[in-house]
């Protein structure tokens, strides 16, 4: 189960404050946004404030490979 939630948990992770870094700002509604600066802000995340072009290739690296093989790792660890 542990597993699970693993996988499971980094999907919106993902979708919702990682690809923020590499999507314009407009896709995200106002309220994650200000949830990405504020984890950005508080934790003084040098590469979530001003995401360098090496980083951006990371993220895209992330939802090109990682995203789709997050749900199928999760279903896997849940049957």
């Amino acid at each position: 189960i542990v597993f699970f939630l693993y996988f499971a948990s980094h999907v919106p992770i993902t979708l919702f404050i990682d690809l923020q870094a590499l999507l314009p700002e407009h896709v995200y509604p106002r309220a994650l946004r200000d949830v990405m600066h504020w984890y950005a802000a508080d934790f003084k995340d040098p590469m979530m404030m001003a995401p360098p072009a090496w980083f951006k290739s990371f993220i895209f690296c992330e939802a090109l490979v990682q995203l789709p093989f997050f749900p199928i790792a999760a279903y896997a660890f849940f049957k």
